[in-house]
């Protein structure tokens, strides 16, 4: 098969022969003379597109699988298309040859047959994007690894979220900031992006990266120029022909990784999307601050601290209005031993109220901070037994902590008549 993707990254259609077609089981693979559809690998997922074989369009799902139905394409909107029966399936065969035989052709034998012309086109803009951001990918870890010698050793390009490239070997914020800097120096600079299947006497005396076993002819990508290249990397993907197509490089998050550190970016039109997203958060919460850009931060900051100080006010102040309640003879306090409060109710507050529930009521008390659909926390326990006792009691109920023989504490997912329900079936002691 000839690999038109290695070697010409943006052919978007192409007129080919299938060479072979060969059975398996449940389906059947079809050897093409052509393809621009890049199967999945190296981290990079498969090409979608769609083939045109005679009259029928067949949907190729992941570069390689093409769906199982193909839509007559001559029929009247209204007409109930013709499609492969249910069960058949067509998987596109990348190997060098077919070794396989078979035994009947396929359903659509009119069309899909030996020498028969078949028109393929590419889902350019998916490509595209993908290009960018494993191109961007390969010119920073290439930065990387000029500067500290580390290694990409695991390396995902989705489609809907971030790229992601693990170093091994370990690096600060600031030394990656300023290796994206130097990423985007090399964009600015809109160097050559070039593929080549270097012969094995070449290809001894190339540094490159991602040296591992590969069977078969190695493709390397050279990013910059050949007398003081910026990467050269062995890789079987779609690249873009220059770094500006690349756009930006924005490095996203930072975590560390099995002894390494693994980054997440954005390149070209997904890190624009990125970064209007972003804008348009900014927008709306100095709108709503009332302040410009510089001073969000601060406003922010000023706002959380106004929030925590009225938090800690009305908590006090509901601590103090429970405190009267338990003293001032509640009935329905009275009657479970229980108090419910909101989910943000301080633990320090909660063990303030246990205590006092534990000094006036006999049997079991507690106090429970959260909501039906939540569930809640809790400390519960004892005067006149240990608090222990209620461990047990409460685990069948589902219930999940520990303690000590004055104070259990922990979290249940009940509601609250349930709460209720089954204290006042426990109050004897």
């Amino acid at each position: 098969m000839n690999k038109l993707y290695e070697t010409d990254s943006y052919i978007k259609e192409c007129d080919t022969v299938i060479t072979d077609i060969s059975s398996t089981s449940g389906g059947y693979y079809i050897s093409l003379r052509d393809s621009i559809f890049f199967p999945e690998e190296g981290g990079q997922y498969a090409d979608t597109g769609k083939i045109i074989s005679g009259k029928y369009e067949l949907d190729v799902l992941d570069g390689q699988i093409v769906k199982k139905s193909a839509v007559d394409i001559t029929k009247k909107p209204g007409d109930i298309p013709s499609e492969l029966p249910i069960g058949i399936w067509y998987k596109i065969d990348y190997s060098e040859s077919c070794k396989r035989t078979c035994s009947e052709l396929p359903a659509l034998s009119d069309t899909l047959v030996i020498n028969s012309e078949i028109h393929c086109i590419l889902d350019y803009s998916k490509r595209y994007d993908r290009m960018q951001n494993h191109t961007g990918e390969h010119i920073l870890t290439g930065t990387v690894h000029n500067d500290y010698g580390y290694n990409n050793v695991g390396f995902h390009l989705s489609d809907d979220g971030l790229v992601t490239l693990d170093l091994d070997g370990t690096l600060t914020y600031e030394q990656i900031i300023e290796e994206e800097k130097k990423a985007n120096e090399v964009i600015y600079r809109n160097c050559p992006v070039k593929a080549s299947f270097p012969s094995k006497e070449e290809l001894e005396n190339t540094d490159y990266r991602s040296k591992s076993n590969i069977d078969g002819p190695v493709r390397l990508i050279t990013i910059g120029d050949d007398d003081g290249p910026v990467d050269i990397c062995a890789c079987c993907a779609p690249h873009v022909a220059n770094t500006g197509e690349v756009g930006i490089i924005k490095v996203i998050s930072i975590v560390n990784w099995k002894g390494g550190v693994r980054i997440g970016i954005l390149c070209g039109r997904r890190a624009l999307e990125y970064i209007n997203h972003r804008q348009e958060i900014i927008m709306g919460l100095t709108d709503l601050m009332t302040t410009n850009e510089d001073n969000l931060i601060t406003a922010a900051g000023n706002h959380i601290e106004e929030i925590k100080e009225l938090k800690a006010k009305l908590c006090e102040a509901l601590e103090g209005d429970i405190i009267y309640r338990i003293d001032s003879g509640d009935p329905d306090i009275a009657r479970t031993h229980l108090v419910f409060v909101g989910s943000d109710f301080p633990a320090v507050s909660m063990k303030n109220i246990y205590n006092l529930l534990r000094s006036r009521f006999k049997g079991y008390v507690g106090v429970f901070a959260g909501n039906d659909e939540t569930g809640y926390r809790y400390n519960a326990g004892s005067s006149d037994v240990s608090s222990k006792t209620l461990i047990p009691i409460l685990n069948k109920l589902g219930a999940k902590g520990g303690g000590n023989d004055d104070m259990i504490q922990g979290r249940i997912d009940l509601d609250r008549s349930s709460v209720e329900k089954a204290f006042t079936s426990i109050q004897a002691v």
